[in-house]
């Protein structure tokens, strides 16, 4: 009998294809077609739930990750692109979506790839605009320049940071437009021409593989060197002329010397960082405490501190305004007061040092406080990407750094929370709160404001906070909800008034009652740091578990629709990823071979070579359990070379003269050493003068022996490509 007209892909010529009979095998016809209407179904409404967010503009959020990814691109290529490559093909996609977008479709991908490429040119041009002369060999000579930059670090010596520089061994061409010298002796004046003897050398690279790299940072500050100096700076010319950045530096370290001159101790240390930015004289002990309770934030000058500064001034002068009916009924005195507190922010961003958290806070200020100009709306994520693409307009290099991620990240979850409460199903109540529950009802939604901002922005900072830090705080709940109104209803507010008063003399009240709060403030800090387990070590993991729970965040924070929900995915994703990868280094190695650290076969860090609470020592020991870090008592050294048993039958040997070589390269696995290994080594790995200039710090992690006997697999990881790009330098000439 012949099937009915269309019921068999046979009677149209057409056979099943193998993936619908293994449907079918599994499934009834019936139930494979409702199978397929579920499907069609299910996409039918994802796609509506996308057209409808996109109708609310989510579409331009999007767009500013896309810009900002496209700067991360840029700086983790592993070869440096061509600008003539990058603004054409930015310019063509930018075409094409225009010409999608008047054909009547399809012009959203071609957007958001314009803005892709659009944030590799910037990031291209950012490095351009700074590449200049950075110094190759260490030498010693006479350097001239101006201080543009003063730097007092608690517990260190001061820095100063020199422009105009002349060097007399060296030629214009050859000499960095920037350098920066350590010295034990008065500070100049910022603006001053000074000259003296110093040491310089070229900036050291990375303490661990993908660690924090100073060289970088420096790239992207203009030095091109660092050094110290022999005795003393002597003042050739005194400040003159007028610099706007020089008066602003010197309004910054003027307003530190009168806190300074109000309160002492540590209550003026954290003053100075929360008004001006300086955080130099902040104790270690105290910048512990704050960070293990998870209070770090506070000393990052950043949207919290700009909105309580601005909000003050808001509020105050709204309130004052508001005192005359005529005022109140005739001048706009909302947008009056808007306009202040922009006056004030810019004023407390250009004190404040500039750094990426300020200028997005600032940026995000601007942003609402111009909504209440055109009477819209003031807080949303549409501001925050306006932020993000004037952030990474201005900074590129700034989307790999932590603050960058955690401050965007969890302003981004913040906002994301706040839409999905106001959005939320509402039951009105039978009977309004009376009495004493409406006595208690605002302070119990204060707390509970508190306790559901800090658990937000923590969930979304800790990602970044393991990756980064290696170090997660247990207890930052309970630290914030004991230090923030402290900071919102004293610190600041106090703050602020200090600011006012200082060009009438009238600080020191409003900054002792600061101090006093700031004294609160660290005093829970240090009692929630004293906790028992109130910090959790974090290995390191593979970037690619970060990207995959920063991509979970931003779909979760983004989306507004249940599209949201489908980041969860990645996010747990990411999560097992970094819990099954994360691994601690066997093996660190500092990028001139002088420092080694190891592991015993106990599983302790024994390092050789670096002084004890030296930052390369602090730097290997961050990370480690206070019981893992022993010392350098598992080293056994003589005048050629230090051995050391390492955990699966491993041996290394630090090797300081070449007659050890002979014995050395047969008896043990892995030799590290300051001098040209001979070619002949036998040992598996050789980390030589060679290795170290070439590819900078090394990191050795080595698997368990299988069972069977085989040798462990070893992975060697190094801070610097074969290919260098920019902010690298020449590690060969160091």
């Amino acid at each position: 009998m012949e099937p009915s007209g269309g019921q068999s892909s046979a009677a149209d010529g057409e056979r099943p294809s193998q993936d619908d009979r293994r449907i079918e095998g599994f499934l009834p016809p019936g139930r494979l077609r409702r199978f397929g209407y579920g499907v069609a179904s299910h996409t039918a409404h994802l796609r509506a739930q996308a057209a409808r967010d996109f109708e609310e503009r989510r579409g331009f959020l999007f767009l500013a990750v896309g810009f900002s990814c496209g700067a991360a691109a840029y700086f983790i290529l592993p070869r440096e692109p061509l600008l003539s490559a990058l603004l054409p093909a930015a310019l063509a996609a930018a075409g094409a979506a225009c010409l999608a977008w008047w054909r009547g479709g399809g012009a959203y991908p071609l957007v958001f790839l314009a803005c892709f490429l659009a944030g590799m040119s910037a990031g291209k041009l950012r490095v351009e605009s700074l590449r200049a002369p950075v110094l190759e060999h260490p030498l010693s000579s006479e350097v001239t320049g101006r201080v543009v930059a003063v730097e007092t670090r608690a517990e260190r010596t001061p820095r100063v940071v020199l422009d105009q520089v002349r060097i007399e061994r060296l030629s214009a061409e050859e000499t960095p437009h920037r350098v920066r010298l350590t010295l034990r002796t008065d500070l100049p004046p910022t603006g001053a021409t000074v000259k003296g003897a110093a040491r310089l050398a070229p900036l050291p690279g990375p303490a661990i593989p993908g660690g924090y790299d100073p060289a970088r940072a420096a790239f992207f500050d203009g030095i091109g060197a660092s050094g110290f100096v022999f005795g003393t700076l002597t003042v050739v010319e005194p400040p003159s002329g007028v610099h706007l950045f020089l008066a602003i530096a010197a309004i910054r370290r003027a307003i530190a010397e009168r806190i300074t001159d109000a309160v002492a101790g540590p209550p003026a240390a954290i003053a100075a960082a929360l008004l001006v930015g300086d955080r130099g004289k902040i104790a270690d002990a105290d910048v512990d405490a704050l960070r293990i309770a998870g209070l770090a934030h506070i000393l990052a000058i950043s949207g919290l501190h700009m909105m309580l500064i601005a909000g003050t001034a808001f509020w105050l002068v709204r309130a004052v305004l508001a005192l005359s009916e005529h005022m109140a009924l005739v001048l706009p005195i909302r947008k009056i007061a808007a306009a202040v507190a922009l006056a004030v922010g810019a004023f407390y961003l250009s004190i404040s040092g500039g750094n990426v958290a300020t200028i997005r806070a600032f940026v995000m200020l601007a942003v609402m406080l111009t909504a209440v100009f055109l009477d819209r709306p003031a807080l949303s994520l549409r501001n925050l990407a306006i932020a993000a693409f004037v952030v990474v307009a201005l900074q590129p290099e700034s989307v790999l750094e932590p603050g960058f991620q955690m401050s965007f990240l969890a302003v981004a979850a913040l906002v994301a929370a706040w839409e999905a409460w106001r959005d939320r199903p509402r039951q009105d109540l039978a009977e309004p709160a009376r009495g004493l529950m409406r006595l208690l009802r605002r302070p119990v939604v204060a707390i509970g404001a508190v306790g559901l901002t800090t658990l937000v922005a923590g969930l979304a900072t800790s990602p970044f906070a393991a990756f980064h830090f290696g170090r997660l705080a247990s207890y930052s709940l309970l630290g914030n909800l004991i230090a923030m109104p402290l900071v919102s209803l004293i610190v600041m507010p106090a703050g602020l008034i200090s600011l006012i008063a200082m060009p009438f003399g009238l600080e020191t009240v409003p900054l002792t009652v600061m101090a006093w709060g700031i004294d609160l403030v660290l005093a829970s800090a240090h009692f929630v740091a004293s906790l028992s387990g109130a910090t959790v070590i974090v290995p390191p993991f593979p970037a690619i578990a970060l990207i995959l729970m920063c991509g979970g965040l931003l779909w979760l924070s983004l989306w507004r629709s249940q599209l949201r929900l489908y980041g969860v995915a990645p996010l747990l994703l990411g999560a097992l990823l970094a819990w099954l990868l994360g691994a601690r280094p066997d093996l660190l190695v500092d990028e001139a071979g002088r420092a080694v650290a190891a592991r015993d076969v106990a599983g302790h860090l024994q390092i050789v070579g670096a002084r004890q609470g030296s930052f390369l020592d602090d730097v290997w020991r961050e990370g480690e359990p206070e019981a893992e870090a022993a010392g350098t008592s598992g080293f056994r050294c003589d005048a050629e070379a230090c051995v050391l048993e390492m955990p699966e039958g491993l041996t290394l040997s630090r090797v300081t003269d070449p007659v050890a070589f002979s014995e050395d390269c047969r008896r043990a696995e892995i030799i590290v050493t300051q001098l040209r290994a001979p070619r002949d080594c036998a040992a598996r790995i050789v980390i030589d003068r060679s290795a170290l200039a070439t590819h900078g710090a090394h990191a050795l992690f080595m698997e368990s022996k299988h069972p069977d006997g085989v040798a462990p697999h070893l992975e060697l990881r190094t801070s610097r490509p074969s290919i260098r790009r920019p902010w690298q330098g020449s590690p060969a000439l160091r």
